[in-house]
């Protein structure tokens, strides 16, 4: 686990929850102060909750993007905003000068487009090899000591949703189950959308996104109960094994966080950083700061999180689902997946840009290549027009 994200957990705001369920009760029911969206933010009118509405679905969306969708933003960039700041940025003005700044300006959206060329065919080439080695083949490479082979990500299993699934499950969509229908469901999250921002859905409004929405909604069920087939296979799987699970292994960052929301707890936490043996000096908080560690920086972090992992453990034991063998065996194994999963995106990660190094290399040739070759077509479409224009005026002259 990374040593920083789990400082970064630890220190959060009091008044952030985690939206993950803890000992088998929501979030929201184990704190009388659970925070939501309408919490820190008021509305007057109607605009602002519109446009807020509209920033939640789009901070979803960004939530969710890929390498693809970040690739592209960054060629958006690229290709459209730098242009336009080199053509209106400050010069002598005269022709020179501006067919300087042209040619300067083209070479930004050339740039763009040989690099999603070179960098998107790659990325989606890499991420489907890697996910089926590792899910598909059981790539040794990407096992986990524990696990053995992992358990698919909802990602990938969203990739292999089929059409006839869907339509299976849409067979379904107004079947009651357990009092509620899919049809609902939806319903109620949209509704519930609304609300969040200070609004008030409309039936039409509700529809409409129902009808949007569907198909999107019925893959995301189907590859939940995918994911929770594999993970419920998994814990039987070792539960026949006679694993033994250590107690601190059931410790998440959830966990510790919400035991440092006692303020005893986190007055003895703070003072840990105040121990002689783990007081940083002001050049180790500077690296501290900057993303960086050293011996003692890790100390400290080693220190202050078998604290928090202990208090967690005092607050796990006095739940009564702690000493069951199934749900012992589910918190572990999703405590142990989740960290799997971040060891293996890691292991992607590097592979990735490993590869894309190359890709690099190869679009920067590429538009050292093609800049001045399309720098000669332009100024030759130029020329042509010039003497076009040129020669007309002579001809206008001789009459």
């Amino acid at each position: 686990m990374n040593s920083n994200k789990v400082q970064s957990v630890l220190l959060a705001p009091k008044n952030l929850r985690p939206n993950n369920a803890v000992h088998g009760k929501s979030q929201a029911a184990a704190t009388p102060y659970h925070a939501t969206t309408t919490d820190s933010v008021s509305f007057q009118g109607m605009a602002i909750p519109k446009s807020k509405l509209a920033f939640t679905r789009l901070c979803n969306f960004m939530k969710d993007a890929s390498e693809i969708t970040n690739a592209f933003i960054a060629a958006i960039g690229t290709g459209i905003i730098a242009p336009a700041i080199i053509l209106v940025s400050p010069g002598k003005g005269d022709k020179e000068d501006h067919d300087k700044k042209f040619f300067q300006a083209i070479r930004q959206p050339l740039s763009a487009g040989l690099a999603l060329a070179f960098q998107v065919p790659m990325t989606m080439l890499l991420n489907r090899g890697f996910d089926k080695l590792a899910y598909e083949k059981k790539l040794a490479l990407f096992n986990d000591e524990v696990l053995g082979t992992l358990i698919p990500d909802e990602k990938y299993l969203s990739k292999c949703v089929t059409k006839a699934e869907i339509q299976a499950m849409e067979t379904k969509f107004n079947d009651a189950v357990e009092g509620k229908t899919l049809r609902e469901e939806l319903e109620n999250k949209i509704r519930e959308e609304y609300k969040n921002v200070g609004l008030n859905a409309t039936d039409e409004q509700v529809e409409k996104r129902v009808l949007k929405e569907k198909n999107k909604f019925l893959r995301k069920k189907i590859v939940e109960e995918k994911h929770t087939n594999l993970f419920n296979a998994k814990v039987e799987e070792l539960k026949n094994k006679g694993f033994d699970i250590k107690d601190k292994d059931l410790v998440v960052d959830d966990d510790r966080m919400l035991a440092l929301q006692n303020k005893e707890n986190k007055a003895a936490y703070d003072a840990i950083a105040r121990k002689p043996e783990y007081k940083l000096s002001w050049l180790d908080k500077t690296l501290k700061t900057m993303g960086f560690s050293n011996k003692r920086i890790k100390a400290l972090e080693a220190a202050q999180k078998d604290f928090a992992t202990e208090k967690g453990l005092e607050m796990l034991k006095k739940d009564s689902a702690f000493t069951d063998e199934i749900e012992r065996l589910k918190k572990f194994l999703k405590n142990k997946n989740k960290a799997a999963q971040k060891t293996f995106q890691g292991k992607k990660y590097w592979f990735s840009l490993f590869v894309n190094l190359f890709m690099v290399t190869a679009s920067c040739y590429a538009l050292n290549w093609a800049h001045p070759r399309l720098k000669e077509q332009i100024d030759k479409y130029k020329n042509n027009n010039s003497n076009q224009q040129t020669s007309d005026d002579k001809k206008v002259e001789v009459k």
